[in-house]
């Protein structure tokens, strides 16, 4: 792709050099008083004594290349009291026509106006280029003084829900393709599928709103244990199946002498297992856009933001799951109780599926630390069952695919804020949910934009689950903080899909989130309306 660059008013064409780094700050365009004092000798346009800003409203937007028409907003201090008009440049890696069309330079802002707006047109095409940018650069207008050029960037991207991350090998493109291919298999009781099992393919659950989603209610799966004297004591598995994941298809006491079946439904789960209480939670499948990107994360970071004996006095004590004898931190699941994408792939497949696999990168595929366990599995342990077909019933090629499919899935992107949804995320920060939902965290990768902070916080007795995942102790009541991109595309919410609105899973909140819930609680009904568009455009 060439660096397409464009002047105006005669001023010759020079090369620039554009990173895809958004612009932190959005520099001021000072404009003069009249009386002279712009430099011009006019004095039309301002009013004396007077000085006048302008800026863009955001420095930078990331814009998905179906979305169409986008307003770049500019807005101005005070009014003028005549017509000025604002040339400026457009500069980048895309090119004008084949990837965009903009409104002609110069603006005119009308007299008396406060805002201005620049039309981005972008043209949709199947070729697949990557993230592109485009620059707008502000130069002096026809009246006042400028004393800085403000500038806008626009990242450009090819994906769609769905998509891949940008800036991928073609190597790895290649593999993503072959990967999704992989997570939309429906495997067949031939192929190894079952013999106890709750789905026939990975999409069969994450599929809403696309492949690589969360799910409906209905496609809720079940977990069940049991405990010994007190509920902090939790056993294994119950019945036939190889994890706490109750398989709703196939019968039989074990897997050697199972009986596979097309047929199934939700299995009675007993009261008790071998004398002792059983537990029993719903899980919702959660969405995976972009989640690859937290094996990027590092361990400092996440334990930065740990505050486990609540020492700023806050209400908030947040902590890091860790499995294998505190050796790896868990970045992956409703209690972050996996470190990898590649564990968080085959324990699924063997849990979810009855498809077994061998590992491939095993503990070398370890994020910072030691090693990180799917629950009851060993990073260099092959899965197996005894259901008469060979193991492992992926092929190594397969499953590489399947976790390249997860690991350059993109994330969501955010919409365009309007004055709502912008006061909408004031309202967020002043009720203190981006104490736990940070809205990003930095990465080898650059910050990684998903409002998670990515440790576990105790949600109160109303959500407890009471299941215990990891190395940390007592974690029935704690979740690891639940990602927020593209939010308003995934529900149902909560561990369970309780909640079929936003409104409803704030107000479900309860333990270290209280103190945020009430102060929702408490807002107009327009401020509450606000917040919740905030988090739709996340």
């Amino acid at each position: 792709m060439s660096t397409h660059h464009r002047m105006f008013h005669g001023r010759a064409a020079l090369p620039t050099v554009l990173t895809t780094l958004p612009i932190l700050l959005a520099p001021l365009l000072a404009l003069g008083a009249c009386n002279g004092s712009n430099g011009t000798g006019s004095t039309s346009g301002g009013a004396t004594g007077q000085t006048r800003t302008l800026s863009f409203q955001l420095a930078s937007q990331e814009i998905v290349e179906s979305s169409g028409t986008t307003q770049i907003r500019i807005d101005v201090s005070s009014a003028f009291d005549g017509p000025v008009t604002l040339p400026f440049t457009v500069s980048g890696t895309a090119t004008e026509n084949d990837d965009f069309t903009i409104d002609s330079s110069p603006l005119t802002i009308a007299a008396g106006q406060t805002t201005a707006v620049i039309d981005l047109t972008l043209v949709d095409d199947d070729e697949f280029e990557g993230a592109e940018t485009l620059t707008i650069g502000l130069l002096p207008p026809s009246f006042g003084t400028l004393t800085n050029v403000t500038e806008f960037t626009a990242t450009i991207h090819d994906h769609e829900l769905g998509g891949p991350l940008d800036g991928l090998t073609q190597d790895e493109l290649d593999a993503f393709h072959r990967g999704k291919v992989q997570f939309e298999r429906r495997f067949q009781p031939s192929e190894g599928l079952g013999p106890f099992y709750n789905a026939t393919s990975c999409a069969a659950c994450h599929s809403h709103p696309i492949s690589g989603g969360a799910s409906q209610v209905y496609r809720n799966f079940f977990l069940a244990t049991y405990f010994v004297g007190t509920i902090a004591n939790q056993g294994g598995a119950i019945g036939p199946g190889l994890s706490k994941i109750v398989p709703s298809y196939g019968t039989g006491p074990n897997h050697s002498s199972a009986v596979f079946a097309l047929d199934g439904g939700r299995p009675a789960i007993p009261e008790m297992f071998n004398g002792e209480p059983v537990i029993t939670a719903q899980r919702n499948a959660i969405p995976i856009f972009g989640t690859g990107l937290f094996e990027f994360i590092s361990d400092a970071t996440i334990k930065s933001n740990e505050d486990i004996n609540d020492l700023n006095g806050d209400g908030i004590s947040g902590r890091a799951n860790t499995t294998l004898d505190g050796m790896a931190i868990g970045r992956f699941g409703v209690k972050a109780q996996v470190n990898n994408v590649e564990l968080f792939t085959r324990g699924p497949l063997q849990n979810q599926m009855g498809i077994t696999t061998d590992p491939l990168l095993g503990s070398g595929g370890i994020i910072s630390l030691g090693a990180a366990a799917q629950e009851g599995s060993d990073p260099n342990q092959a899965t197996l069952d005894d259901d008469g077909h060979n193991d492992p019933e992926m092929l190594p090629n397969e499953l590489a695919d399947l976790i390249a499919f997860t690991r350059f899935l993109g994330p969501p992107l955010p919409k365009t804020m309007d004055d709502a949804a912008l006061h909408g995320k004031s309202l967020f920060t002043d009720l203190r949910c981006a104490a736990c939902h940070i809205p990003e965290l930095p990465s080898s990768r650059g910050p990684v934009r998903a409002y998670t902070d990515l440790l576990l916080h105790d949600m109160g007795p109303d959500l407890a689950d009471n299941f215990i995942f990891g190395d940390v102790g007592d974690t029935t009541q704690e979740f690891r903080t639940q990602p927020l991109w593209g939010i308003s595309d995934v529900g149902p919410y909560l561990h369970d899909g309780r909640a079929g609105t936003l409104s409803e899973a704030i107000l479900l909140h309860g333990g270290e989130a209280q103190l945020s819930r009430n102060a929702f609680t408490g807002l107009s009904a327009e401020d509450q309306a606000d917040l919740i568009h905030f988090l739709e455009s996340l």
